[in-house]
């Protein structure tokens, strides 16, 4: 009992959190519009699982934390992705034309420059410091998990939802988006924003210049290729440039 209420009470707080930033984008989407309640609801509940199943003690002595964090993310986004049967518009497809892929690529050269500009200037400013070289099974998990999970629960399952809500009526470098597009990047970056330790809430400005922009353009990347794949690829490529950078 002494570790289930801070890991139920943190969860609902770090949740409460995001769905507070968020709010009003989603009534700039049109959040009054009859008939779409349902369908937030719905995604409002998906999204407190993706966090309970996150933030759950490690359970299994062969999977460490955050392994088990990251693979019941994925397991658990995967199966509502295949139980709604929305497979393909959810993005799970190898079906991506050669243009978008090199605009993927470029895209993803520029945010991983970004990022090494990012750190270097932190660390310039005395604002972040060097922890010395990682382990070889964190820069495993960094090049895998983080990037499956997250990209299945987030561009998969969130912003494929409420793109079929709100549309995508604005075309921007050639990808078609709309606010499922903002309303899921600032989840996004709500999720690593809002830290929880027990039942203490604390906010991590820092990312509003990695997670933020992270987030858009793995959104973008998602739309342009109409695929989850060029995201997690690009995902897990930033996750290991920023952890050596």
């Amino acid at each position: 009992m002494t570790g289930l209420l801070p890991w139920l009470g943190g969860t609902f707080l770090q949740w409460t959190a995001c769905i507070a930033v968020s709010a009003p984008f989603v009534a700039l989407a049109g959040g009054g519009k009859t008939g779409i309640w349902r369908r937030l609801a719905f995604l409002a509940v998906f999204f407190l699982g993706c966090l309970l199943l996150v933030r759950l003690e490690t359970t299994w002595a062969f999977l460490r934390s955050p392994w088990q964090a990251m693979l019941l993310e994925a397991v658990f986004a995967l199966g509502v992705i295949l139980l709604t049967r929305s497979a393909s518009s959810c993005g799970l497809t190898l079906k991506i034309d050669r243009q978008a892929w090199r605009d993927a690529a470029v895209v993803t050269l520029l945010l991983l420059l970004f990022v090494l500009i990012r750190n270097n200037f932190l660390r310039l400013m005395g604002l972040a410091h060097r922890e010395g070289i990682p382990g070889l099974e964190f820069l495993l998990y960094q090049a895998t998990l983080p990037g499956i999970a997250e990209e299945l629960a987030y561009r998969g399952v969130i912003q494929s939802q409420l793109n079929g809500i709100f549309g995508r009526p604005w075309k921007v470098f050639k990808a078609c988006l709309g606010w499922g597009f903002v309303i899921t990047a600032v989840i996004f970056w709500a999720i690593h924003a809002f830290l929880i330790e027990g039942l203490s809430l604390s906010f991590y400005w820092q990312t509003l210049t990695m997670q933020m922009v992270a987030g858009l353009v793995f959104g973008w990347l998602r739309e342009r290729s109409g695929s989850l794949v060029p995201g997690i690829l690009a995902h897990n490529l930033v996750n290991l440039v920023w952890t050596l950078a």
